[in-house]
């Protein structure tokens, strides 16, 4: 059907090698939006590198904060699902100008928190600024671009935004060490008003002039407690009697259920279940959704690994999740160039088996050496899977539904992301004996997860994904 409609054939995935050039303003459009992304990601390995300290301070088991990341997660979740369509709307630029001043400010609020259950509630509120303005930055982007410029434009703006890949997790470790963990939300303030002035001036306002209707507010007021069920549900797995996770988890099914009849009927819906019916789509969203809760899995397991088995210091462990984050930002980068070569599915099938390798590196022993070596080999899995699958994705949508698509796309991967480390966690919890003494066999249960979780991603890629141009000429 897609090959009937003319879109895989006419997408700059498939097509020319040819490279146009891109402008002045498009560089610097990609440095501010890639800015805003940049934040995030930063924010975001910083605290999950500071987190046992974090724990410490409040005296609480660092497995029991997780909710730092998993609370955040899910309203950043939410967020991305609602964040294209209005963007699509009311304004791209206005919307992520929106969410990156909510971000920064909610971010000091954060720093300023006395207790466990108030950094958590202030990080599901940071979590609703930080998925407004992710997806409206490659919206943002991608409204002036063609469909030949498009893919590179997206290779590019990922590349950006993993850069705070290679330097979260080490200003995580050099804040929480020298100064406080307070340090890493505190420092976003400035940092998002520089990003906002930046998009401010270098950034169009655009929107998609076919929007209209109401917005989807049950499909809003469904799909919050259909994630926050899920989420909770598995967690407390190894705390509650069967009878009430089974009920959370059953509520999820019956809201799940319901979302998904209300956004098939929607006009407007918050997630465009007929994106499903494009077949490469749907195989890069796979893709990228299994290849991101690896990455996640990866994130909480080797943090807790390195400071509650190994017990090492935040900065020490920052500065070993530089070798994974470095190669993350140069795999980025060198995406676009590689890409005319072997083509997208080829590239999302290597990075996908390269993850599971990796995974497998952890699992294997729990020597510094041997760490290192896998953050080496699965900073590179990790770039590709993540802006390629985005990029061949995106690229089969007509260029004015790029905010719903991107938005779609990156709910289901950080949604599902977010229950890699919720069942990550639930391990732990499992199988670390009495007293919660030792993390080890959840760890290694975690590496083991990872991998099958990836090999999956791998074989739905290779199953659902027809073979591009560059892939068949090779």
């Amino acid at each position: 059907m897609l090959r009937d409609q003319g879109l895989i054939e006419n997408s700059p995935l498939m097509t020319s090698n040819a490279r146009p050039r891109l402008s002045k303003r498009t560089i610097g459009l990609l440095i501010a939006a890639g800015m805003a992304q940049m934040i995030v990601v930063i924010d975001f390995l910083a605290v999950a590198v500071a987190m046992p300290d974090m724990a410490r301070s409040f005296n609480v088991d660092p497995v029991s904060l997780q909710w730092v990341l998993t609370g955040y997660a899910l309203s950043f979740s939410v967020m991305l699902a609602v964040a294209g369509p209005l963007g699509d709307r009311y304004g791209r630029k206005r919307l992520l100008l929106l969410g990156i001043a909510f971000f920064g400010i909610v971010s000091v609020w954060v720093g300023f928190a006395d207790s466990a259950p108030a950094v958590i509630m202030a990080r599901i509120t940071q979590g609703i600024g930080g998925g407004l303005l992710f997806p409206l930055a490659i919206a943002v982007v991608c409204a002036g671009e063609t469909k030949e410029t498009l893919p590179r434009t997206i290779a590019i703006l990922t590349g950006i935004g993993t850069i705070g890949m290679a330097i979260g997790p080490v200003i995580g470790g050099v804040f929480t060490n020298e100064l406080s963990w307070r340090w890493i939300f505190w420092m976003n303030g400035p940092i998002a008003g520089m990003t906002f002035l930046a998009v401010w001036f270098l950034a169009t306002e655009s929107k998609d002039e076919e929007a209209s209707g109401r917005i989807d507010l049950l499909g809003i007021a469904l799909l919050i407690p259909t994630i926050a069920l899920l989420a909770l549900g598995v967690d407390r797995i190894p705390f509650w009697p069967t009878l009430w996770w089974a009920g959370l988890l059953g509520g999820a099914v019956v809201t799940g259920l319901l979302f998904v009849l209300v956004e098939y009927r929607h006009a407007n819906p918050l997630i465009d279940l007929k994106l499903i019916a494009n077949r490469t789509f749907a195989g890069y969203t796979i893709a990228g959704t299994l290849a991101n809760t690896t990455w996640s899995i990866l994130i909480f397991a080797i943090t807790m690994q390195l400071q509650t088995v190994a017990h090492d210091t935040a900065l020490h462990t920052g500065l070993i999740f530089l070798f994974m984050s470095s190669t993350v930002a140069i795999g980025s980068f060198i995406a676009p160039a590689i890409q005319p070569k072997l083509g997208t599915k080829r590239m999302v099938l290597i990075a996908l088996v390269v993850q599971s390798i990796a995974s497998m590196i952890f699992w294997s022993s729990d020597r510094e050496l041997v760490i290192i070596l896998g953050m080496l080999i699965g900073g590179f899995g990790c770039a590709w899977t993540w802006a390629m699958s985005q990029a061949g994705g995106i690229a089969t949508v007509p260029l004015n539904k790029v905010g719903l698509a991107s938005g779609t796309m990156l709910t289901v991967m950080v949604t599902v992301g977010n229950m890699g480390i919720v069942v990550s966690a639930t391990f732990l919890s499992s199988m670390s004996g009495s007293g919660q003494a030792n993390n080890a066999p959840g760890i290694q249960a975690s590496y083991v997860l990872a991998a099958v979780v990836v090999l999956v991603g791998f074989a739905a890629t290779w199953i659902m994904v027809p073979r591009d141009d560059a892939t068949a000429a090779a």
